[in-house]
């Protein structure tokens, strides 16, 4: 119990949460003590037999599933420590537990598209003469590269805010998500093209941006205002996305494409860790989206 503590304080969880999952998980234990089961023998039998014993006595599905992902976390410490060759806790889920909202998912051609269609002003823009140009201009050119990173990379806004200039790797061409309570750290693999754009915003746009708004900050993106936050940044782009693209809905719909994207391209535990998510089961949330692609697909070329 006390290694498995130690695995669940490196995850960064509060200490509020680590007690209460020690706790639930010494009673999944107790449990399958009264059949003699070691935790290492567990199956999935004795699993669903103990969520069977929480909904006798009571428990509602959205306590029996927290349960069940405190369970999965067992399994799966045990599983990268080499006590268990499997998690037998993988496949198991309550019905009837609310699912998470996903968005009507973009392709990755529309996802590019979004992209490349953010527009830079040009040099010879009839406007480069007035006084706010050169700021509109150094601002447009960091929300570009803001947008990369969720397009691409499929970062968060949260975690594109807090980034550094030392977490972009340009040598390496991958970047450093750091890890938060909501999140595991991640290294990613950036692509060429971006490489250079954030080479151009790093050594030069990002200094300008500092002179301009006389601001000295570790922070990869700088706002141009006094405020550190970059909330107006985000607005603006999602604004400018808006016209671009009628289906654009926000930057979380982009997240959620590139997750379900990912899934059509790698395993699970891949897309769990490109994603940063903690548990296996958010990641699986998004195959949601998948299944109704492919029934949209039905519908559309073999009508019933």
């Amino acid at each position: 119990m006390t290694s498995f503590k130690t695995y669940l304080e490196s995850k960064a969880l509060s200490k509020s949460t680590i007690k209460h999952y020690t706790t639930y998980l010494y009673e999944f234990i107790t449990w399958l003590d009264k059949d003699n089961t070691e935790p290492e023998n567990a199956t999935e039998k004795e699993i669903t037999g103990y969520l069977n014993h929480l909904q006798k006595k009571g428990q509602g599905n959205s306590t029996r599933n927290i349960r069940l992902n405190v369970i999965k976390q067992y399994f799966d410490w045990q599983y990268e420590n080499g006590s268990r060759s499997d998690n037998p806790a993988t496949h198991i889920k309550i019905r009837g537990t609310k699912q998470k909202k996903l968005y009507p998912v973009l392709t990755r051609q529309e996802l590019d598209t979004l992209y490349l269609d953010y527009k830079l002003p040009e040099k010879d823009d009839p406007n480069n003469k007035r006084n706010w140009w050169q700021v509109h201009k150094l601002s447009r050119t960091r929300n570009k590269a803001m947008l990369s990173l969720v397009i691409w990379q499929g970062l968060t806004t949260a975690e594109v805010d807090k980034l550094t200039e030392k977490d972009i790797k340009l040598r390496e061409g991958k970047i450093y998500v750091a890890g938060s309570r909501k999140s595991n750290e991640r290294e990613l693999e950036l692509k060429p093209q971006q490489i250079m754009e954030l080479m151009e915003y790093i050594y030069t746009v990002r200094k300008e941006l500092l002179e301009t708004s006389k601001k000295q900050t570790d922070q990869l993106f700088v706002s141009t205002g006094e405020n550190e936050q970059s909330n107006n940044n985000w607005k603006r782009l999602c604004h400018a996305l808006k016209a671009q693209n009628p289906k654009f809905i926000n930057l979380k719909q982009v997240r959620t494409s590139v997750i379900t994207g990912w899934l059509k391209q790698h395993n699970l535990r891949q897309v769990q860790y490109m994603a940063g998510h903690r548990y296996v089961s958010s990641t699986e949330a998004y195959m949601v989206n998948d299944i109704e692609d492919l029934a949209e697909e039905i519908q559309r070329y073999h009508p019933l």
